[in-house]
């Protein structure tokens, strides 16, 4: 059993941290890391550009990838898990996209954003009515609402920030604009819609949209806002031993 210290939520990786040095990102999927004198293979979760994070050099904590049962090992022996940002005041930073809607889910139960008062989990990973004709999009959390009515939620995991400001996204992204734009459209038409960016990392003060890597979503996330979907912010520290909730932040 995994020992985690009081008030943290364990990561979804199981295994004591390992800590290593980044030596190199050959593709998006993949580091070479050392752990003392040996150099490994590690699966890397974030397929963002991670600029500030996945340096060669910097410190990174890894864990022992475990094979299903029944299954043949994994080619990557581990998985990196967090990154010491390179900037100052350096946090930890979780690599985990995945992970950000169990924390908010974690959030909302311990009632930290004041947007989503009183909004409880009832599903996760739901499949929404297509948008036109392009593929039917995914939904991380449906919500139940104080008065019953059920809210899609989207979660989207920041990692990169500058000056205190967390900015989403670090690459472009065209998942996150057909999220958008279908939140936007149920908002339009009467019905709930949230979105919850999710900082993943201790040092920020408030969450933006990155106009410099990608302004069509700066621009979708303002008209989504305008057409009512709930935009909400909230700050989580990640350490090795797990994550820390932190409370809400503003979205700019």
């Amino acid at each position: 059993m995994r020992l985690v210290a009081a008030g943290l939520i364990p990561h979804r990786w199981a295994g004591p941290p390992i800590f290593a040095t980044l030596v190199e990102r050959p593709n998006k999927f993949l580091a070479i890391c050392r752990i003392g004198r040996r150099a490994v293979e590690a699966h890397v979760p974030d397929r963002g550009r991670c600029l500030d994070l996945l340096v060669r050099g910097q410190p990174l904590v890894l864990v022992e990838a475990a094979a299903p049962p029944g299954m043949p090992p994994r080619r990557t022996r581990y998985t990196v898990l967090l990154a010491r940002a390179r900037t100052p005041p350096s946090p930890w930073v979780s690599l985990d996209p995945a992970g950000a809607p169990r924390l908010v889910a974690a959030a909302l139960e311990r009632d930290l954003l004041p947007e989503l008062a009183g909004h409880s989990v009832v599903g996760r990973e739901l499949t929404l009515p297509r948008l036109r004709s392009r593929p039917r999009p995914r939904i991380d959390l449906l919500l139940r609402a104080p008065t019953g009515d059920h809210v899609p939620c989207e979660v989207k995991s920041v990692g990169a920030a500058r000056d205190g400001l967390a900015l989403f996204p670090d690459a472009p992204t065209l998942r996150g604009l057909r999220h958008l734009a279908l939140l936007a459209r149920r908002a339009r038409r009467g019905l709930p819609a949230g979105l919850v960016l999710c900082a993943q990392r201790g040092d920020v003060r408030a969450i933006a949209a990155d106009e410099t890597i990608d302004p069509a979503f700066a621009r979708a996330l303002r008209s989504a806002r305008r057409a009512g979907v709930v935009i909400a912010g909230m700050s989580c520290a990640a350490h090795p031993g797990g994550m820390e909730l932190l409370g809400p932040v503003p979205v700019l």
